[in-house]
């Protein structure tokens, strides 16, 4: 919380991620939203109400729904369904060329711009592995054998 404000003042800057930690992200879906396919290919994300006291008193005041509705196309349905954090943004990238036949500028800038958009709604969020240096494996040490108390050296 503290650091959305800051955010919005402009007293923290957001940390920088460069492009291609972006592409090995996994998007994976908000486990509160439930969705459902429909036959013509869209998705209906059934959103539920914040369970805050401010919440549930307006909603009753003004007979506001528990929940909210929101439907993607085939396309959104398509992304929506790969944001299951078994595939990477790269991945998604590349099934959005071949079903759609798109150039990877075009793919890729309208996938950044929809994940955006869910990220921001707090629809899914992103999985970014953490990379391990290559020189760091190399100086470890292999851990010493343990030895039972009848074979250790005396």
């Amino acid at each position: 919380m503290l650091n959305k404000v800051l955010y919005a003042l402009k007293l923290r800057k957001r940390p920088d991620v460069d492009r291609d930690k972006v592409l090995k992200a996994f998007p994976v879906r908000n486990q509160l939203i439930t969705w459902e396919l429909d036959d013509k290919g869209e998705a209906s994300l059934i959103i539920p109400q914040k369970d805050k006291f401010w919440v549930n008193l307006t909603s009753k005041l003004f007979m506001l729904p528990n929940k909210r509705v929101v439907v993607l196309d085939s396309i959104g349905a398509y992304v929506w369904e790969m944001c299951d954090g078994k595939h990477t943004i790269s991945q998604i990238i590349k099934a959005l060329q071949k079903k759609h036949q798109l150039t990877r500028k075009e793919a890729e800038t309208s996938l950044f711009t929809f994940i955006q958009q869910l990220g921001k709604r707090n629809f899914i969020q992103f999985a970014i592995p953490n990379e391990a240096k290559p020189n760091e494996a190399a100086t470890q040490k292999p851990a010493q054998q343990k030895r039972f108390g009848f074979l250790a050296k005396r």
